[in-house]
C-alpha cells in the first residue's frame, strides 16, 4: 500500500531543469529532500518583477513563504523527477513555492507531518488516524477517486447462517477470528466499533485470535475454527459475487461458496488514502490545495480518476481505532489491505 500512496503521484514527466544536492548526501534516518528547481536566473516578465519568483503573489507568500510536501518514497530508488508534475501542480495553484521531501517510509513521513517538518502529505487512512489521534493538528483535504466510482469500503464482521449470531450482543462468548493484531480494517475498527455500540470483545469474546490476513480470518469461519470472521468489503455490486471488492469477493474467486456466510455488522463508509495537510496551515491555502486537487489539472498531472473532497468525517471508524488517550506507536504503521 506504500506503493498506492504514491501511485498518483508517479504519473507523467516534466521537462522542468532540475539542481540535484549533491552537497549534503542523505544519511540512513534522514528525509530526502528532492531537488529544487534549477535557479534560471533573473527574467523580466513583463510586470517589472524578476527572478524565479516572479510569479509568486506577494499576499500569499505572505501568508505561506513556502509549503513543504512530503511523500513517502525511497530515495535510493525513487525516480524523483516523475514527482515533478505534482509540484508543479501545487506551486502553479498556489503561487508560493513548493518543496517536496521525500521520506523512507509512511513511518517517517507520519512523524514528519506531526512534528511540522512538512504541511501536508498523502497518507493511508490508517496513517492519518494514528497522526490525528496523536496530535489532533491534521485535517484531511483529498483523496484519490476510485475508478469504479465507488465511495469507500467497510469493516465487516462475517457469521455462518444459522448460528445465530445476529447482532454484536451475539458475539459474546464466541471465538473470532482477525486479522493480524496491528490490522486496521480486519481487526481495530471492528474493535473500537463494536466497543462503541457497547460490547467490548477483548472482554468478552471467547477469543479474539490473529490470523496473517483478512482472508485466512475468513478461512477460519468457514472451517468452523471460529464463529465470527472481521474482514472488509466495499458493500457494492453484487452480493452473490462478493460485492466489488474486499474478503467475500477474494473468497469467490477463489471457487470458495459464500452464500452460507452473512455480514453481522458493519462499519460506516470509509474513504480512501486522504491528502492531509496540517490544521495551521492558513485557511486561504488549505482551501487552494482542496481546490487545485479537486480540479482537472489533477487529474491531469496527477492521478487520470483525479480527486473527491473528503472530511474527518469520511474516516471516523478509523480515526475511533486510534483515540487520542491511546497514543500512538513511534514504529511501523502497517498500511490498510485492500481498502486502505
Amino acid at each position: 500500500m506504500a506503493v498506492l500512496l504514491l501511485a498518483g503521484l508517479m504519473l507523467g514527466t516534466s521537462g522542468a531543469r532540475l539542481l540535484a544536492q549533491e552537497d549534503m548526501p542523505p544519511q540512513p534516518d534522514d528525509p530526502a529532500f528532492l531537488p529544487w528547481q534549477e535557479e534560471l536566473g533573473p527574467a523580466d516578465d513583463g510586470t517589472g518583477q524578476s527572478g524565479p519568483g516572479a510569479a509568486f503573489d506577494p499576499q500569499r507568500l505572505a501568508l505561506m513563504p513556502e509549503l513543504r510536501v512530503g511523500i513517502a518514497m525511497d530515495p535510493a530508488a525513487g525516480d524523483f523527477g516523475r514527482a515533478a508534475p505534482f509540484r508543479e501542480l501545487l506551486e502553479a495553484g498556489l503561487r508560493v513555492p513548493v518543496l517536496l521531501i521525500a521520506y523512507r517510509n509512511l513511518s517517517q513521513l507520519q512523524r514528519a507531518l506531526v512534528g511540522g517538518e512538512v504541511h501536508y502529505a498523502p497518507l493511508s487512512a490508517s496513517a492519518y488516524a494514528a497522526a490525528q489521534g496523536e496530535c489532533g493538528c491534521l485535517e484531511p483535504l483529498v483523496a484519490p477517486r476510485p475508478p469504479d466510482g465507488e465511495t469507500g469500503w467497510h469493516a465487516i464482521a462475517l457469521a455462518r447462517a444459522g448460528e445465530e449470531i445476529e447482532a454484536p450482543a451475539d458475539m459474546a462468548g464466541r471465538r473470532i477470528a482477525t486479522g493480524p493484531h496491528d490490522a486496521v480494517g480486519s481487526r481495530l475498527v471492528q474493535l473500537a466499533g463494536l466497543t462503541g455500540e457497547g460490547m467490548d470483545l477483548e472482554q468478552k469474546a471467547a477469543s479474539l485470535t490473529a490470523h496473517d490476513d483478512p482472508l485466512a480470518a475468513a478461512l477460519a469461519l468457514i472451517r468452523g475454527d471460529a464463529d465470527v470472521a472481521f474482514v472488509w468489503s466495499s458493500l457494492q455490486g453484487e452480493a452473490a459475487a462478493g460485492y466489488s471488492r474486499g474478503t467475500l469477493r477474494d473468497l469467490a474467486e477463489r471457487g470458495i461458496e459464500i452464500a452460507g456466510l452473512r455480514i453481522v455488522w458493519a462499519s460506516g463508509a470509509i474513504a480512501g488514502a486522504p491528502h492531509v495537510v496540517r490544521q495551521d496551515v492558513p485557511r486561504e491555502i488549505r482551501s487552494l490545495l482542496a481546490e487545485i486537487m479537486t480540479g482537472q489539472g489533477a487529474a491531469e498531472a496527477v492521478s487520470d480518476d483525479g480527486f473527491v473532497a473528503v472530511g474527518a468525517q469520511d474516516y471516523a471508524p478509523v480515526l475511533a481505532a486510534f483515540p487520542p488517550e491511546a497514543g500512538v506507536s513511534r514504529g511501523r504503521l502497517r498500511p490498510l489491505g485492500g481498502g486502505d
